[in-house]
């Protein structure tokens, strides 16, 4: 299924947003946190039988709402969250809790330089715990551009069954842009095997200064159809 994520309009009201990306006609939304509260866009959802997830620190009440407490607490129900960050909970007590079982049910993203999960040793760490995944492709591009991901972890992450969901969007190599994707975004090929092989696949590039043309070709692109 081909979901897009609400942060592809970042900053608009979640409702008015959920709509806008609803007209390019993906299987469903992901709801993800950095838009601002809005007309309670899961009950809608549910109404209208639109599938949806949500990630992170969404919430309908604010822009985001607080993910990790002290002690690596996690304090959403989100299908899917990022690691946490040394300022959000101490990442090492956090792998302990994962190593004693802890957070069964959640997905945990694939992440960059400087967080948890943002090298090839992590990601080494991650698979051979049975951490389950979400891997987004642009992360993995500045792991490679960085030179921090060697290329036997990589096949091995992107074989595992670990990986559950995928995210997608572009990027220079140097920062997380979420850019549009061109034919030539790193890992598109293999997003398009996962999304056509039934794994949830998250469009998550900025669609603000996008045309609607423009945006529906951001769709065919990653179903392989441009």
């Amino acid at each position: 299924m081909l979901f897009l994520a609400l942060s592809c309009l970042q900053g608009r009201p979640q409702w008015a947003a959920a709509l806008e990306l609803l007209a390019l006609e993906p299987d469903g939304l992901q709801l993800t946190p950095g838009n601002a509260p809005d007309e309670e866009p899961q009950e809608r959802l549910c109404a209208a039988g639109v599938p949806f997830s949500t990630h992170h620190g969404f919430t309908t009440t604010a822009l985001r709402r607080r993910v990790w407490g002290p002690g690596a607490a996690l304090c959403v129900d989100s299908r899917s969250v990022h690691p946490p960050a040394a300022r959000e909970s101490a990442p090492d007590v956090w792998r302990q809790q994962v190593e004693r079982g802890a957070y069964p049910d959640i997905l945990f993203e694939v992440m960059y330089p400087g967080y948890p999960l943002g090298t090839g040793q992590e990601l080494t760490w991650a698979l051979d715990v049975g951490l389950r995944l979400a891997v987004d492709i642009s992360h993995l591009h500045l792991q490679r551009s960085a030179g921090v991901l060697d290329g036997g972890v990589e096949r091995r992450l992107l074989s595992s069954p670990l990986v559950e969901e995928v995210h997608v969007s572009a990027n220079d190599g140097r920062r997380d842009q979420h850019r549009p994707l061109t034919a030539n975004t790193s890992g598109l090929a293999w997003a398009r095997e996962r999304l056509q092989g039934g794994t949830p696949t998250v469009l998550e590039c900025y669609m603000h200064r996008l045309t609607t043309t423009e945006r529906q070709r951001q769709l065919a692109i990653l179903r392989g159809e441009a």
